[in-house]
């Protein structure tokens, strides 16, 4: 039996650091958004066996990959004693601040309760997947969600509808950890999530003042040291976009209430090398238990 899957990346419309936790984490507030932008990976089941492959072959290793561990992880929990083999075609850039591999994570472990026939909860399942990444219990829902604590705490949020999005990856990759390491404290001006999550609330997250709600604290600790991204930011809002960092980065989107002029836009911005798609938002997709 096979079947495919697609795992989709995610924007952040804001994300503020609320504290420094004990064990080294930090809480943090984050409104996420699935966008149209896709792993693609296939699944068949196997009788005993566990096989791996990837079009990337940086992360083709088995015991370091976040689908492997994933599937170790819920064959361990369950019991279970049948195989799997995924076929794993990356789209998504590697440490973008695009949740490439906690969608996988998240899109693996829905694969497998279907084709091991794993009897279990949502919450079950949440808790399985904060142990694999703070960022892989969103996905198990996607769309549009409110995430506390590490990001494992998750309020699903009124759909936003079909919004357009321009994500630009600058094709260099910045690990989280070297982010969160440059936050000082005390962090000053602290932005609340209320504002504009009371707009989503009210179905007017769709006109260029909304979007100018949105807001990523990790800017300040990453664009001091990466102009690259700062001249990307500069060109989509010469467009006419509001831009915002994904993440702790590398990559930058972009989110419009108007027709953007795209061959001039890819035209400018061809000079930086960059990888671009035109996305759009996604609903949620929750799994079926």
């Amino acid at each position: 039996m096979k079947i495919t899957l697609k795992a989709p990346a995610k924007v952040n419309f804001f994300l503020e650091i609320k504290s420094k936790r004990k064990d080294k984490y930090h809480n943090l507030e984050s409104i996420m958004q699935t966008v149209s932008l896709y792993d693609d990976l296939c699944f068949e089941l196997l009788e005993k066996e566990i096989l791996f492959e990837c079009n990337d072959k940086s992360i083709l290793a088995v015991d370091k990959n976040i689908v492997c561990k994933a599937i170790k992880y819920i064959k361990e929990y369950y019991d279970i004693d049948k195989g799997i083999k995924v076929c794993l075609k990356k789209n998504i850039p590697l440490m973008a601040g695009l949740g490439g591999g906690s969608s996988d994570a998240a899109t693996t472990i829905k694969a497998l309760v279907m084709l091991w026939g794993i009897k279990t909860t949502k919450n079950e399942l949440l808790k399985i997947a904060v142990k694999l990444g703070a960022d892989v219990p969103f996905f198990l829902n996607g769309g549009t969600a409110l995430c506390r604590g590490i990001g494992e705490i998750i309020t699903p949020l009124k759909d936003v509808g079909k919004l357009n999005i321009i994500i630009v990856n600058p094709r260099f990759s910045i690990p989280t950890s070297s982010v969160y390491k440059k936050i000082k404290w005390p962090l000053l001006n602290q932005k609340k999530v209320s504002t504009i999550e009371k707009i989503i609330y009210n179905g007017l997250f769709n006109t260029k003042e909304a979007f100018k709600n949105c807001f990523n604290r990790l800017e300040e600790f990453v664009l001091p040291y990466y102009p690259k991204i700062v001249e990307i930011k500069k060109v989509l809002n010469r467009f006419g976009y509001i831009t915002l960092m994904s993440g702790s980065g590398s990559t930058i989107f972009g989110i419009s209430d108007s027709i953007i002029k795209i061959k001039q836009l890819q035209s400018e911005l061809s000079k930086y090398k960059c990888k671009i798609w035109f996305v759009t938002t996604t609903k949620a997709c929750s799994i079926k238990i």
